[in-house]
């Protein structure tokens, strides 16, 4: 193959389309392009052969019982096509161990304790996701989250949790993230973390006890003294936060359904509720809020303000 066997990754990095500018051109110019191409296109219409069992059996059968010399087999493929094709197998395995992605997600009112590969500790809040690469972590440690998570981070190259709100990077520190449409918080509990919010890519930094959400696409910052997120030890806890997402907290511990549509959502609310007792957890955020509720149907509760 011209030297490009020098490379144990060529192929791999060729399917997956990784290669530079100048490796494909240098490439395709060798005399191997074209085996390689027709290889790789058919192996990707391969497909496993129905195997009928009785039928062969009879035909092995039929065969040891006849008389005479077996006859000549005349080989149809070079040995080489068949080293070339194990190649091309090899380099999709390859392209699929470093492409494969660890997936973890939580349902409602679970929690779900995640070590990553270097030791770092994640733990999953109610109805999240997390995921990352576990090829080449140590030197990309990077992930993707939705939901809320609290992480403890152990130090070596840059760790970033990504989400559809913002990024956060940090070198080694504790910190809480929640990611949920139209909703990005991050408090810092120890260490230093950036955080960079979308769409308009302000950044800012946190140093322990300093947090930060972004609401209506405004940067909101605050101060807190807690050492871990409360949820973790079984109690949601809020500092002037949206109403709506302490009750979207709440289904998300209780997989009930919430209509909130007859209340004003931009009200803000500083409290907690237990994670153990659906009513308590109810009338503790929402009678401070001069709000009431009922329940329509099995598990789907009606906010109203009071005086409705």
């Amino acid at each position: 193959m011209e030297g490009f066997n020098k490379d144990e990754s060529f192929l791999a990095r060729w399917v997956a389309g990784e290669l530079t500018g100048e490796e494909l051109e240098n490439f395709r110019n060798s005399e191997d392009y074209a085996l390689y191409s027709k290889i790789n296109e058919a192996s990707q219409t391969l497909k496993t052969p129905e195997f009928n069992k009785t039928e062969t059996f009879n035909k092995i059968q039929a065969g040891t019982n006849k008389k005479g010399s077996i006859p000549k087999v005349k080989r149809l493929v070079p040995l080489w096509s068949y080293a070339a094709a194990a190649a091309i197998v090899i380099a999709f395995g390859l392209f699929y161990f470093t492409s494969a992605t660890n997936e973890y997600v939580t349902g409602f009112s679970e929690q779900l304790a995640v070590i990553l590969p270097d030791d770092s500790k994640v733990q999953l809040n109610a109805n999240s996701e997390l995921e990352f690469k576990k090829y080449n972590w140590l030197d990309n440690r990077t992930l993707n989250l939705k939901g809320e998570a609290f992480f403890e981070v152990e130090k070596g190259e840059t760790f970033t949790v990504l989400t559809s709100q913002g990024a956060v990077e940090v070198l080694g520190t504790e910190f809480n993230v929640i990611a949920r449409d139209g909703y990005f918080e991050v408090q810092c509990r120890e260490g230093k973390v950036r955080v960079t919010s979308k769409p308009a890519n302000n950044q800012t930094v946190l140093l322990p006890g300093n947090a930060v959400r972004i609401v209506n696409n405004k940067l909101e910052p605050w101060e807190f003294n807690a050492k871990e997120p409360s949820w973790v030890i079984g109690e949601s806890t809020f500092y002037d936060a949206p109403i709506k997402q302490v009750l979207i907290a709440l289904e998300n511990q209780y997989q009930i359904t919430v209509d909130a549509s007859q209340i004003d959502l931009n009200k803000r609310y500083t409290g907690g509720f237990t994670h153990k007792d659906l009513n308590l957890a109810l009338k503790t955020v929402l009678i401070p809020m001069d709000l009431t509720y009922n329940f329509n149907a099995e598990k789907r509760v009606i906010v109203l303000e009071s005086s409705n």
